[in-house]
């Protein structure tokens, strides 16, 4: 039966977005915070950061196949969100309130490993059986881009809200911290806010969709849970195609994206030397982009294929992202300091978020729209395999991409704790080209990879009405 999706089911789809973007926000913080501020090198807070990549492998698909192949009262996928609250809350804590004993190299490194870890694994708890909800809420093409809408919006304002108060907020410059950035004590207080608002997103996420519980429970996978039914699965969705397409290129994005958020404080710190107000003032349009989605999207969407509006997004957001760099890298754009500069940097802010969030839904869609093909190929609602290679692709390449970050931090030897104005001009220069040139190319490797996705709209269509003729 196909349970209508109303105005409340995307607000409540839609909170789940906070989890994914408090998370998010902290890709843009934990390297500076464990390299700048608490000493560790930036090639072990890299390495800690992206062992993450090895658990990632194994738990990402291994949930999607749990969720696919759980009966019970609440479900397919509720379990797993439930499960998720404590552990990922928690972990997230952790992550930014090291013990005293813990000193050293070492020690942090491996502090920063463990809590990776059990934040990754439980990150997937929710993710994965959050995105598999998209498949089972609705079969419309454009209904699947409007659910994912909405939850981007909200990782898109809470992702960036998030920087406006550690900038606005929490990293602003004190007596004992002449640089907002290395405020230690604000770190931490976001680390606490960021852990609650996780624990109360999951809570509404999961308790708003419990009415299509009923709707979860009629698909049943009639094979016993075992590993060669786990190897046949997984195997028959990679088999896909269009999942192999769309999963090249979420891991060339989210490399790049990784690389782009790392990089993204030290940019904006070092390379254009904004000061913390300033920097809260640029994420603001951000914030604005996320709530500019939906309509935008609505409107670029209606009645067009998803991979054409993908291609826009990523190419246009790479050029805006790349633009003001390749200028400065050039000797023609405004110095630092000058009003210019900064208001340059808050327009070009605005459509780079607008640009890039949509590549990130269309893509997600298109991932979603496989669900029915395998279907009718093996017989089996499979969406939280499908889903988890799309997380799968994400968090690895995201990990990646830190790993990337902090191996060409140590390459153009930028040093660990110092202010800004104090690194070289070559070393600046070096930032400026590896953060710019380097990144907008592996975005377009990723432009590349999705326009060999295989199933159009008319397919889809094609592929829902079989279904419900069977």
């Amino acid at each position: 039966m196909e349970l209508r999706v109303t105005r409340s089911t995307r607000a409540f789809f839609g909170s789940g977005g906070l989890v994914y973007g408090v998370i998010q926000n902290a890709h843009y913080f934990v390297l500076v915070y464990y390299s700048q501020v608490l000493g560790l090198s930036p090639e072990l807070a890299g390495v800690a950061l992206g062992v993450g990549l090895i658990f990632d492998a194994v738990s990402d698909p291994l949930v999607g196949y749990l969720s696919d192949n759980t009966k019970s009262r609440l479900g397919r996928r509720h379990p797993y969100l439930y499960a998720s609250v404590l552990p990922l809350s928690i972990s997230y804590f952790l992550l930014w309130h090291p013990p005293a004993s813990v000193q050293g190299d070492m020690d942090l490194f491996f502090f920063l490993v463990a809590c990776n870890v059990a934040l990754r694994v439980s990150w997937t708890l929710f993710l994965v059986p959050a995105y598999a909800f998209v498949a089972e809420l609705t079969s419309d093409y454009e209904e699947r881009t409007r659910l994912l809408s909405s939850f981007h919006a909200v990782l898109a304002v809470v992702s960036n809200g998030m920087s406006v108060l550690m900038y606005g907020i929490w990293l602003v410059p004190t007596d004992q911290y002449v640089d907002g950035i290395m405020n230690v004590e604000g770190y931490q207080a976001a680390g606490l806010v960021g852990a609650l608002a996780i624990a109360a997103a999951i809570l509404v996420f999961t308790i708003g969709l419990h009415r299509f519980v009923p709707r979860s429970r009629q698909y049943v996978i009639q094979q016993a849970v075992g590993p060669k039914q786990f190897y046949v699965q997984v195997r028959d969705v990679l088999r896909s195609p269009a999942i192999r397409s769309v999963m090249v290129a979420g891991i060339l994005y989210w490399a790049a994206s990784g690389t782009y958020t790392v990089l993204w404080v030290y940019i904006y710190s070092y390379f254009w030397e904004f000061t913390s107000w300033q920097i809260s003032i640029i994420v603001a349009p951000m914030v604005l982009g996320g709530l500019f989605l939906p309509p935008i999207l609505a409107r670029l969407s209606h009645g067009r294929e998803k991979k054409r509006i993908a291609i826009f997004g990523l190419v246009g957001a790479s050029l805006v992202n790349v633009f003001p760099i390749a200028m400065r890298l050039l000797g023609v754009f405004p110095d630092n300091g000058t009003q210019a500069l900064f208001y340059f940097m808050v327009g070009f802010a605005f459509f780079e978020t607008v640009l890039f969030l949509v590549f990130d839904v269309c893509w997600r869609s298109m991932t979603a729209d496989v669900t029915e093909q395998m279907e009718l190929e093996t017989g089996r609602r499979n969406e939280g395999v499908i889903s988890s290679t799309m997380t799968f692709a994400g968090k690895c390449a995201d990990a990646l991409g830190t790993l990337i970050a902090g191996t060409l931090l140590a390459l153009i030897a930028f040093p660990t704790a110092t202010a800004i104005g104090e690194v070289s001009a070559d070393t600046i220069f070096n930032l400026g080209l590896i953060y710019g040139p380097l990144v907008m190319v592996i975005y377009l490797g990723a432009c590349v990879a999705i326009s060999r996705y295989t199933i159009s709209r008319a397919q889809h269509s094609t592929d829902v009405a079989r279904l419900k003729e069977m």
